[in-house]
């Protein structure tokens, strides 16, 4: 995420990305997550979390692929 980017913009262009997930970035721990509710994905996750918005990305893209 740039500096020019707010966290805001973001989550949009993340949940544009992934519309199967519902992605979460708290505040109070800088912390990006992204969850499928209930339901597992094929390696038994359904929640995935990282440091920074690219980290989550990348996670994602690697369980959608």
């Amino acid at each position: 995420m740039t500096q020019t980017t707010s966290a805001d913009e973001t989550l949009a262009r993340l949940k544009d990305e992934f519309p199967r997930w519902s992605i979460i970035y708290t505040q109070d721990t800088c912390r990006w997550w992204a969850n499928r509710g209930p339901l597992c994905d094929e390696h038994g996750r359904s929640c995935i979390d990282a440091d920074t918005a690219d980290g989550l990305r990348e996670k994602l893209r690697k369980l959608d692929s």
